[in-house]
């Protein structure tokens, strides 16, 4: 059985590929096709280009603890294919999820308290960030 929450099927690539809206940075491409589903689902794709296999996996898991911090400010209803570019090798944890809050954040599919949190100076975890 297919889990809700990942996108395996290549026709469903496919169609965020061909029909969603494209975003991109130096680390990540993400291509988000709005759906009637309930949760937002993911897909991950990383090229051969991107290096070795112990690479790609890295990134791979860069990619999904990251979503799997932010989903619960990302709105629900959408597929979202995430595709790591070969600068995404070097990036840490933090760095990683900084550069797709900020690529959400220009699809527009965070919801307004991920942006409020964001402006009050706090953290995705609800921690500050200010120094002490």
């Amino acid at each position: 059985m297919q889990d809700p929450k990942k996108l395996k099927k290549r026709w469903e690539f496919q169609r965020a590929y061909q029909k969603g809206s494209k975003y991109w940075n130096r680390y990540f491409v993400i291509y988000v096709f709005h759906t009637h589903l309930k949760n937002p689902r993911l897909g991950i794709t990383v090229s051969k280009k991107v290096g070795k296999s112990v690479q790609r996996n890295r990134v791979k898991r860069l990619i999904r603890e990251s979503f799997r911090q932010l989903r619960p400010s990302v709105k629900t209803e959408y597929d979202i294919v995430v595709v790591g570019r070969t600068q995404a090798r070097r990036l840490t944890c933090q760095e990683a999820k900084d550069g797709l809050f900020r690529l959400f954040r220009k699809a527009s599919i965070l919801n307004n308290s991920a942006s409020d949190t964001l402006r009050q100076g706090r953290n995705y975890d609800g921690q500050s960030t200010t120094q002490v």
